[in-house]
This record gives C-alpha cells, structure tokens and sequence, in this order.
C-alpha cells in the first residue's frame, strides 16, 4: 500500500485493522497530500486484500482539525501505522455542532436497542464515551474509552455489549442517564442566540 502512494506526502494505516485480536471488517487508509481517492482505489485493495478498504484523502491541516475537534477521529488515530513517523499535536477544540450530530448518531441505541446486532450496541456507548472523555479533555484510545464503558455500565458492559448480552433495561437507564448528561454539557457550552 505504501509503494502504490509514493507521491504522498505521508500515508496512513489505521483502525480496527490494528487492534488486538481478528476481529475487523475493514481497513481505513489516510492518504495525506493528495487529490481525491476514487472507487478504483478501493476495489483495486478490496480485491487484493480481500478486505474492505476506505480511503480518505485529506491535507495535514485538514487532519490536524479532525484531531482538535472530532472525537471520533482521534479514537480512529489513536493507533497507526505510516509510511512516514507521524507527530501530531494538538489541543482539543469544542465545535458543539459536530458533538450534537455524534451524540445524536449514538441515541440509535436507545431507539433501536432490540434491532441491534452486539457490535453495533458497543459501538454506539463506545462514541458516546468517547465523546465524553473528549469533553473532560482526556486521552481518546479505544483502552480509555473501554475502562469508561466500564465504568458507566460495569466491569463486564463491553464483553455484554460485543455479545449482544446486555440487559435492556439496565443498559438503556444507564444509557439514557448519561446520554442526557453529555447531551446538557454540550448544550451548556454552546453560544447562546442573542
């Protein structure tokens, strides 16, 4: 991958692809420094690896601004590999919009708690503790985001969650309560009309 993007600046290797276990469904390439990646790119590697592959094309600029402002991001970046060692610094930044709109993407779980496979069920508490964490300006890896479901729902809500076991009424109060907390928070910090 890294031979076939050599006029990159810097290409990326991340996401579920790297965590501990087989447990993936896709691979996420960042390119950074180049045009539009099209559907070639992606059938090219899908064929290849026999594995989905997601390209996103973006410059180091528009990167760094992910990272400040988008908690899930920095979840997907928190483990990499490159093609060049990578440095990223930066300060979270609140863009209350972008918070609401993945919070809102997690209440999924509250509306749809009987439909959802278990994968999907963590990873709707996962972005929501995520976006959490982000708030309280702490260190976003899936590691943080795990011992903060844990927290919030107990010692083994991501084994229950991953394994479509967890109780509905327990998960969904629980849920509820702190989705309504972060929800507040975001609201809080945001501008108020005039």
């Amino acid at each position: 991958i890294f031979e076939y993007f050599e006029t990159a600046d810097n290409v990326i290797i991340t996401g579920s692809f790297l965590e501990k276990g087989f447990n993936f469904n896709d691979i996420d390439i960042i390119v950074m420094g180049m045009v539009a990646a099209g559907k070639t790119w992606e059938n090219y590697f899908e064929q290849r690896l026999g594995l989905k592959v997601h390209f996103i094309c973006i410059d180091r600029k528009s990167l760094l601004k992910g990272l400040q402002e988008d908690p899930l991001f920095q979840m997907m970046l928190s483990k990499y590999l490159a093609k060049k060692r990578e440095i990223f610094n930066f300060k979270n930044e609140y863009n209350y919009k972008l918070l609401d709109l993945h919070l809102l993407k997690s209440k999924t779980f509250l509306d749809n708690f009987d439909l959802l496979t278990g994968r999907e069920k963590y990873n709707l508490v996962r972005n929501m503790c995520a976006i959490r964490l982000f708030l309280q300006k702490k260190v976003l890896d899936k590691e943080a985001v795990d011992r903060e479901i844990k927290k919030i729902f107990g010692r083994s809500a991501v084994t229950q969650l991953k394994e479509n076991l967890a109780e509905k009424k327990i998960f969904c109060t629980k849920f509820r309560k702190t989705y309504d907390e972060i929800f507040s928070q975001i609201m809080k910090n945001a501008p108020q009309p005039k």
